[in-house]
């Protein structure tokens, strides 16, 4: 065998193209003939390893595994052609037997063209992405191991897919199940005559066995994509509710993370591991203490306590700064978890000076990110023993905090303008009143007091009435007033671990970013908020699901990023909306009407995604005479 080289020139533009056969010579009654065994396309390996090439693919037609080592000199790059040949040959095969097979199998009827239609189109891509998902994950037998029958298991992964795929109230899921989805074919059990009842119990059938599931993940992430870098990322976010929630013990008011100060919350805490996945999660009151929780969930884990029970080994806790309360640090320090975090508090004001010259001082390491100097990073010794220090200044959070100090201020100011000019104006003398806007002005302006001085000139000698106000803002740290304040973008990390770099430190602890991201995508992707249910059992079964099908998402999306497809699942969501599942309806010249239940053919945005997540688009197509027009 040889390969040959066939070249064509284009008459326009002049290129030369190449394309290449593997040709094998055959003696026939004839003569010797050269016939073409495979088309190669263009090859980019050299020509002198032309004959290896041909070698290897040789032993690889013939079914031999290896080459004879004297014959041919193996190297990665004819292994890698050859790799691509091959698998370009077995698509080639493959699609060759299936035209044999379809042609075998052929039915034919003369039809009636006017008569061809279509119903029941039903939504089918991005459902098969998900059934895909909770297969991989085994969870079909997880439940069933549980004590979940057939139908139980078909509604489990029907509700979760409709959490991925169309976030919305019960009421709608159950209708997105019947009449807008195909996801009922795709389960056990059919759900097309499925009660709205059903629906709503589902999510705490499962959620009553939520610790188990967690574990079954933990496990089946581990064995599907293998990862030894230990991170035990945490961090709490909450959601609001709809409506009083009266009935709802979890439900209280509290700091939101989305600003709805009008709305009752509740609380989740979330840890994830270095890749996204979900390891444990925990709902908690809307008014409970962020760094309260991380106790709680460190004793779920089995880092604490007298039986461990993380499957995973111990691994390297980051976490906010608002739960890296002093006192969380001496836990984990206690129990001689390894962690990195910035403490809760101004750790960076011991710094100033180092801060005051970061950018332009050289013992600081300068990260790029997209190509710009970023981040500047220096290591010191801890205060505390044993421990590290990372101080960090970032351009772009320097920026971002400049604009958000300078909205505060014009604000203040604004206000302390309109209570000036109140005072002068006559309409409020009382001192009693003016400390009382004062003191709302405090609670509206986080150190507010800090930054402004207020100045009260009394009108009576007992000072119970104003005529003036004056201020005046105070100056960072006594220094000049045209230098803005040093520690805008600045940061300190803190870690036990020894024997790495200040920028690999930095980037360990960037890796938050991760169980952030997990929390946008249930908010936004997963539309677990606002939340309606008005009972306790209900909100936290309503939250797990969110969980649950978090964890299917970050599974595609690491998936699909492993191939080199960087898509969020909303874009996926939304590019495999239009691959549909219809039954084609059509009149033979006997009379008699065909329905054939089948999937439409993949476009090419389908089809790149089913091959790269290596899923099955092939469903089932059913096939039966519904009657004989009259």
């Amino acid at each position: 065998m040889f390969i040959r080289e066939t070249t064509t020139t284009n008459r326009k533009t002049g290129k030369v193209y190449a394309k290449h056969t593997l040709v094998q010579s055959v003696r026939t009654p004839a003569g010797s003939r050269q016939r073409t065994l495979m088309q190669l396309g263009g090859l980019t390996i050299p020509k002198k390893s032309w004959p290896a090439l041909a070698a290897e693919l040789e032993c690889r037609l013939a079914g031999q595994t290896e080459l004879d080592l004297n014959r041919v000199k193996r190297s990665v790059a004819v292994q890698r052609a050859a790799d691509k040949v091959m698998q370009k040959f077995g698509a080639r095969a493959e699609l060759k037997t299936d035209n044999v097979r379809r042609e075998s199998e052929a039915v034919y009827v003369s039809v009636d063209l006017n008569s061809v239609t279509s119903s029941m189109s039903r939504n089918v891509g991005a459902e098969l992405l998900v059934h895909d998902a909770w297969r991989l994950l085994e969870l079909p037998k997880l439940l069933k191991d549980l004590g979940l029958n057939a139908a139980e298991r078909s509604l489990a992964e029907a509700v979760v897919a409709a959490r991925m795929i169309n976030p919305a109230s019960d009421l709608k899921t159950w209708k997105w199940i019947r009449n807008q989805s195909a996801i009922g074919e795709l389960t056990e059990e059919k759900l097309d005559n499925v009660g709205r009842n059903r629906v709503y119990t589902i999510a705490d059938r499962i959620c009553g066995f939520h610790e188990k599931i967690e574990q079954h993940l933990r496990g089946q992430f581990q064995a599907l994509f293998p990862c030894e870098q230990q991170l035990f990322l945490f961090d709490l976010t909450n959601f609001y509710l709809e409506g009083q929630a009266l009935g709802n013990s979890l439900a209280h008011h509290g700091k939101s993370k989305e600003k709805r100060s009008d709305c009752r919350l509740v609380s989740l805490a979330l840890a994830v591991d270095s890749r996204g996945f979900p390891l444990f999660s925990r709902v908690h009151p809307g008014n409970v203490s962020e760094p309260s929780t991380l106790e709680e969930i460190l004793k779920d884990a089995g880092l604490i306590g007298e039986q461990p029970r993380l499957e995973l080994g111990t691994p390297t806790v980051v976490m906010d700064r608002g739960i890296a309360t002093i006192k969380n640090i001496e836990l984990l320090a206690d129990n001689k978890i390894s962690y990195v975090l910035i403490e809760r508090g101004a750790r960076n004001k011991n710094y100033l000076k180092l801060f005051r010259n970061a950018e332009k001082d050289p013992t600081f390491t300068r990260i790029e990110r997209d190509g710009q100097p970023d981040v500047f990073v220096k290591m010191v010794d801890g205060q505390r023993d044993g421990t590290v220090e990372v101080l960090c200044v970032s351009s772009g959070k320097k920026q971002k905090e400049q604009a958000m100090l300078k909205r505060w201020e014009e604000r203040a100011n604004e206000d302390l303008l309109k209570l000036q000019t109140s005072i002068r104006a006559g309409n409020v003398k009382q001192l009693e009143k003016i400390q009382r806007r004062l003191g709302r002005l405090d609670e509206r302006y986080s150190g507010f007091s800090k930054r402004f001085q207020v100045i009260l000139v009394p009108e009576t000698e007992d000072g119970k009435r104003i005529k003036d106000l004056s201020f005046e803002r105070k100056p960072f740290f006594e220094l000049p007033a045209e230098e803005s304040n040093p520690l805008l973008g600045s940061y300190v990390i803190e870690t036990p671990r020894q024997g790495m770099t200040a920028d690999e430190i930095w980037k360990l602890y960037m890796t938050l970013t991760r169980v952030e991201a997990a929390f946008r995508s249930m908010k936004t992707d997963l539309g677990t908020r606002p939340i309606h249910h008005q009972l306790a059992e209900r909100t936290t079964s309503h939250l797990f699901v969110s969980v649950l099908a978090y964890g299917l998402l970050a599974s595609i999306e690491y998936r699909l990023r492993k191939a080199g497809d960087h898509r969020y699942w909303k874009t996926v969501c939304e590019q495999m909306s239009t691959h549909r599942h219809n039954t084609i309806i059509l009149t033979d010249d006997k009379g008699i009407v065909h329905h054939i239940r089948q999937t439409g053919a993949p476009e090419a945005i389908h089809l790149d995604t089913f091959r790269k997540l290596k899923v099955n688009y092939n469903m089932f197509r059913h096939y039966k005479k519904a009657a004989k027009r009259l």
